[in-house]
């Protein structure tokens, strides 16, 4: 398999899929953004890895690149403090496509007022890390559907969020607290 994660040490990837050091093609940026660099690592994996018959964006429950994306959206005054680091920038940049469509769905369906209640802003940024894992899982199925047909028939494209606290794979579902596995791109 190969894995886009983020680059924190409490998500540590081989052993969430109980597979041994060497058993998966690991990329790992911060938020699990899908920047030029770690597409051309993936790209390399299946153009080299006969043995890749599926690729995984896994996010995690309280993602520090994801809080960061959420609060410069909700605080768009705090994006200046970035402007000095412009590869930080760039991270927080690459997930505010993720924070715009969390946002886009708590309004629609809780309604206008959602953004002052309590609770808000978590909410925002466990489903902008669902949002940027389901986002990067569709980004990468199209692009092996386009560049890549031979591996593209032979390689899933999965996304899934790893709970910290209950050391789970899943995605919180729309009926229950939490759904194990992975999901379909």
């Amino acid at each position: 398999a190969t894995v886009i994660s983020c680059a924190d040490a409490r998500v540590p990837v081989e052993l969430v899929f109980s597979e041994r050091a060497n058993d998966l093609f690991v990329v790992r940026v911060a938020g699990g953004v899908l920047s030029e660099e770690a597409m051309g690592s993936l790209d390399f994996a299946l153009l080299n890895m006969d043995s890749v018959v599926v690729t995984v964006s896994l996010g995690h429950t309280g993602c520090g690149a994801v809080s960061a994306a959420v609060d410069t959206y909700l605080q768009p005054g705090s994006y200046l403090t970035l402007a000095d680091s412009r590869p930080l920038l760039a991270i927080v940049q690459n997930l505010f496509g993720a924070v715009r469509l969390a946002d886009h769905i708590l309004h629609e369906v809780h309604g206008a007022t959602i953004a002052a209640s309590p609770g808000y802003r978590d909410a925002l940024v466990e489903l902008s890390v669902l949002a940027q894992a389901a986002a990067n899982a569709a980004s990468l199925s199209t692009r092996m559907g386009l560049r890549f047909a031979e591996q593209s028939a032979r390689v899933a494209v999965v996304y899934a969020v790893y709970d910290l606290a209950a050391r789970s794979v899943g995605v919180p579902g729309a009926t229950a607290d939490w759904v194990p596995g992975l999901v379909d791109a």
